[in-house]
């Protein structure tokens, strides 16, 4: 009769274990902060492109109905879009308030998180910072039918009797408390309303 010539499978010895679970907590470790690092530059860019939304919405409906079109920004995250009418004019209801990443806890805020200026210089003394023309009352901007950004008096609440005109540059400042990693700038030229975007480097705003 002949032997078997099968042999006995060998399984893993419990160092071999060890050493395997090992190696996969030390990739799952070093995979934490990647994660959450790319979730924070997700949420920060998201914030950044609902606030260019507003921008160009606003602009938008100030051209098609010949209208001044406000965008009022309070913090920390909210966004309201208005439009002025003529006097005697019925209101025009204005659209639902948008929120930075949906207004989630750990979603960004209007907040200036580093100390320098962006590029364009138009100040970064707040979240909201504007060249504010001479006469201009209060912090409101708003989008003219011609396209410019432009100073008004947030008490008139139509368009007879606006102080002033002018067109005024903004940047707006989002991020999340001292955190630089999440800071971005949204810049808008009064005239023009070209918008451009910055994101924080390290060392410099980069677009």
């Amino acid at each position: 009769m002949k032997q078997s010539g099968q042999k006995s499978q060998r399984g893993y010895s419990l160092v071999e274990l060890i050493i395997v679970v090992a190696i996969i907590m030390i990739l799952a470790g070093a995979a934490v902060p990647l994660t959450q690092s790319t979730l924070l530059n997700y949420r920060a860019n998201n914030a950044m492109s609902a606030v260019s939304s507003q921008l160009r919405l606003a602009r938008g409906l100030a051209i098609s109905k010949r209208r001044n079109v406000e965008v009022d920004f309070t913090a920390p995250n909210r966004m309201q879009i208005h439009t002025w009418t003529v006097l005697g004019e019925a209101p025009i209801p204005d659209p639902p308030p948008v929120y930075l990443n949906d207004n989630s806890p750990s979603g960004m805020q209007f907040t200036v998180v580093v100390a320098q200026d962006t590029p364009m210089q138009f100040g970064n003394a707040s979240a909201i910072s504007l060249s504010r023309p001479a006469g201009a009352g209060g912090w409101a901007v708003m989008f003219t039918s011609a396209g410019e950004l432009v100073g008004a008096d947030p008490t008139l609440g139509n368009m007879n009797g606006v102080g002033n005109s002018n067109p005024v540059n903004a940047t707006i400042f989002t991020g999340l408390p001292n955190n630089p990693t999440s800071a971005r700038a949204i810049t808008i030229l009064g005239a023009t309303g070209r918008v451009r975007f910055y994101t924080w480097g390290g060392t410099q705003w980069l677009q």
